[in-house]
């Protein structure tokens, strides 16, 4: 018979030790769970006070309110008041907005609705999400989908409301190839308008490339130039944002609002859009395409200083100041 050379009371402890480390794994993972169920039970309002909504005044249980904004700014909204606001800004509503941009957002969804009904894409690009604009009547959209149905895509805008806006490549790996070097990355959009008060940011196309060329023979820095649609819906952008600025700064008339007017413009000038139309930028190009005058365009002289300053006209009126 073998007997243990530590002795009985060596295992009778290890026994105890192994029971004391099981309780405490047990008493753990009932703590952790007991915490994920109070957060959740937190986040669902059951510990939250009965108030009503701002809106309409409808009493409301803690696990019935929605809670927008915070601190000072929070106020509660019933589930029929929230779902007024469009799905796509819902989420940017609930974090940044005050009550008074909501009373604010549904009288310009009241007001606009008649115009924005209007809605008719004349230029669209994206993938993942889609920008769609209607230079016709300075309307705009972005969201999900390729064909616009306003119960899937993004909420109706107008340039007239718009604050600010980038649409932009992000540049995220260089790669070699037989014919170049390109680098690859996401085409975005983001659009800040004050009515309503909302910022929304999305993805148009992932995995884009670019070419990269030198900036010069003896750099070692590339640079890249947008091609294809994305430019071409970067200057439509660009040249809708213009025209509503003209018309609210009452600078031109109904002729010169015209869209295609304005692009037949930026081409003979050889702009890729309205920001590359400065007053520097403008004289200089006249100039240039005057003196770069030559019988085989198969126009007078005349004729075709006409052209080039009746298109200088129309930029210098929407030009970036």
């Amino acid at each position: 018979m073998h007997r243990n050379p530590l002795g009985d009371e060596f295992i009778f402890g290890m026994h105890i030790t192994c029971k004391k480390q099981r309780r405490v794994g047990v008493m753990f993972w009932i703590i952790v769970i007991a915490i994920v169920v109070l957060v959740v039970l937190f986040k669902l309002g059951i510990f939250r006070k009965a108030g009503e909504c701002k809106c309409c005044g409808k009493k409301l249980k803690g696990t019935e309110q929605m809670i927008f904004g915070f601190d000072k700014t929070r106020f509660i909204l019933c589930k029929e008041c929230a779902a007024k606001i469009h799905p796509q800004i819902a989420d940017y509503a609930k974090k940044n907005w005050k009550y008074e941009d909501y009373t604010d957002y549904l009288a310009w969804e009241e007001e606009t609705k008649e115009e924005r009904a209007q809605f008719k894409a004349t230029e669209q690009y994206g993938y993942a999400s889609t920008l769609m604009i209607d230079s016709e009547h300075g309307l705009f959209t972005l969201g999900k989908g390729r064909v616009f149905k306003e119960s899937e895509a993004g909420l109706i805008f107008r340039f007239a409301d718009l604050v600010d806006w980038d649409l932009n490549f992000k540049a995220e790996k260089v790669k070699d190839g037989l014919l170049g070097i390109k680098v690859k990355g996401d085409e975005f959009a983001m659009i800040q308008l004050d009515r309503p008060n909302v910022l929304i940011e999305e993805i148009l196309n992932y995995g884009a490339s670019y070419p990269l060329r030198k900036k010069g023979i003896l750099s070692s820095k590339y640079e890249y130039e947008f091609s294809g649609d994305f430019q071409e819906i970067m200057a439509a952008f660009s040249i809708c944002e213009y025209i509503e600025l003209a018309k609210q700064e009452g600078e031109c008339d109904e002729e010169e609002r015209d869209f295609d007017e304005i692009q037949k413009a930026l081409a003979l000038f050889m702009f890729d859009s309205m920001a590359d139309a400065t007053p520097d930028n403008l004289k200089k190009q006249r100039n240039a395409l005057i003196k770069a005058f030559h019988p085989d365009f198969g126009e007078d002289n005349a004729t075709y200083a006409a052209k080039i300053n009746n298109a200088y006209e129309l930029l210098s009126k929407l030009a970036v100041k």
